[in-house]
Formats: C-alpha cells, structure tokens, sequence
C-alpha cells in the first residue's frame, strides 16, 4: 500500500448466528431483562417468565433462554403489575 491510495476493508465482529429478538421496550428497564409477561394462547392472561438475555443494541434484545419462537410478549412499561405473577387482560 502506497501513501494517498484507500483500503474500504470490511469488519466482522462475529459469524452470523440465529438467535431470538425482543425489542426493547421499558420493561427492560424495570425488570433489568430478567423476566417478562407472555400472553397465554387466548391472548386474555399474561403471565411472568425468568429470561436470559444476552447482547443488545438500542432496538433489540437477544434472550437465550425463557421464550419461544412466535411467544407473544408485553414490552411496555411494567409499573403497578411489576408485582404481578399474572394479568388478566381486557379489551
């Protein structure tokens, strides 16, 4: 490489991995990623879940252990249910 002549290299910090995503809502705030409410099947109750978490950026945030694919998850803040064990929803 000479004086005046540009490299564009490319950076890889790590190989391309699959893994889950939450976005990152004020929960994470409030419960620090440790756990989260997941809604049962019939959307009606929400109940709390320990996760894992792992890397995040400022949208999302990766859980290792807790959830499933297709878990549907409250990410809003947690406030006055942050004591809860389940919510009942209504419409």
């Amino acid at each position: 490489m000479r004086r005046g002549q540009t490299l564009q290299p490319e950076l890889i910090l790590g190989g391309p991995q699959e893994t889950l995503l939450l976005p990152i809502g004020s929960f994470v705030q409030e419960t620090g990623g440790n756990w989260v409410f997941v809604l049962d099947a019939s959307g009606q109750n929400a109940y709390r879940r320990t996760i894992s978490v792992g890397r995040r950026n400022n949208r999302f945030i990766e859980v290792r252990e807790g959830l499933n694919a297709g878990d549907r998850v409250i990410t809003s803040g947690y406030g006055s249910i942050a004591n809860a064990d389940r919510v009942q929803l209504s419409q």
